[in-house]
């Protein structure tokens, strides 16, 4: 106990040593207050962050689809009238004369350049090896023992995209084992 006699012999006020200590707890508490906001704040920044991520997943899986505008879905249209008379011409190529079917396949080839200048694409699966991933619907299968793998047997009607993304899935006929 000798060795705390010294504090007696001091004659600091008490109120200085309390206004001290108050002050030294009341910066304690800012500090802390300071150093909490901090953390909120990095908190408000990872939410940020977790939100766009979660929302770029989102739109990098969500389906290609869009909906399009009346005007659009002309223009598909005449896409796919463009596919059918194609395909109505390539059937009955023997019986027209070599000049006509030409002129038919020339002016087809400009209304398919027409849609290409707007990034309307058609595409046929005729003949291709059948992968689930595609964009198609499968309108009925037939069996064929002669064939290894699923390929698609004929189309009905053509994907058609426009910009990279699907507006019109195809109906194709599957030929399997």
């Amino acid at each position: 106990m000798r060795i705390f006699d010294f504090l007696t012999k001091i004659s600091i006020p008490l109120d200085l040593v309390t206004a001290v200590l108050l002050l030294v707890i009341l910066g304690v508490l800012f500090l802390l207050m300071w150093r909490m906001s901090k953390i909120g704040s990095s908190d408000k920044k990872l939410d940020e962050l977790y939100f766009n991520i979660k929302q770029q997943i989102q739109f990098a899986i969500a389906p290609k689809f869009i909906e399009i505008s009346l005007g659009v879905n002309d223009f598909v249209e005449l896409a796919l009238e463009i596919w059918r008379i194609e395909q109505r011409i390539s059937k009955s190529i023997a019986i027209i004369p070599e000049s006509q079917a030409k002129g038919l396949e020339n002016s087809i080839q400009k209304l398919k350049r027409y849609l290409e200048k707007y990034d309307v694409e058609i595409l046929d699966y005729k003949n291709q090896k059948f992968n689930e991933g595609l964009n198609l619907d499968v309108l009925s299968v037939e069996k064929d023992s002669s064939i290894q793998e699923p390929q698609i047997k004929e189309t009905i009607e053509p994907t058609i995209m426009l910009k990279g993304q699907v507006i019109r899935k195809a109906k194709v006929i599957l030929l399997t084992k």
